[in-house]
């Protein structure tokens, strides 16, 4: 699959430099999308999204065990997780963060004011926090899944794309996938 893709690339390339308890930890950040709120209503014992990027990963034979760690929220975005102080309870003291994939931009759009300049700004906030929480973590932007209008959906995958390339972060590209598997 396209994350067994991307993940086990990144993990065969690089060095393991944070791994926790023999194993390789993830962590995922974002709105409800993430978290599966929906799933975790009609199935609450799962699988769930966290589950199946183990599971998927396992699967690799050629690559280490990882503990996927999913402190998405329903209804989430930057500036709440930042200024809620949700993010030092959740996510900036967890040792041994090897991989971040941060999947925002749909509640941003609807709850952040002057949302094309904000969301960057806050984008660009969260990645700075998690560089200094989790200093050898490889943080990786992630985009939206196709919601509503697609021109918005495209609107919001452009910023996550501008806000990946200033960083120099990588850019999980999922909607194109996503959108083609809704198609059918």
């Amino acid at each position: 699959t396209l994350l067994t893709a991307l993940v086990g690339s990144l993990l065969v390339d690089r060095d393991l430099r944070a791994e926790h308890e023999g194993k390789v930890q993830i962590l995922l950040l974002g709105d409800s999308t993430t978290e599966g709120s929906v799933p975790r209503r009609h199935v609450p014992k799962g699988p769930h999204l966290e589950d199946v990027i183990r599971d998927l990963l396992a699967e690799e034979k050629d690559l280490p065990p990882t503990n996927v760690i999913n402190v998405a929220l329903s209804g989430e975005y930057i500036q709440r997780l930042l200024d809620s102080g949700r993010y030092d309870k959740v996510a900036s003291k967890l040792s041994g963060i090897d991989y971040v994939l941060i999947r925002y931009g749909l509640n941003d759009n609807a709850r952040r004011e002057n949302f094309v300049e904000n969301f960057p700004k806050d984008y660009h906030d969260l990645i700075a926090r998690l560089k200094k929480d989790h200093p050898k973590a490889e943080i990786i932007v992630m985009t939206v899944i196709p919601y509503g209008d697609e021109a918005v959906s495209q609107k919001i995958n452009s910023l996550n794309e501008k806000v990946a390339k200033d960083e120099s972060l990588p850019l999980f590209d999922i909607y194109p996938r996503y959108a083609a598997e809704l198609k059918n």
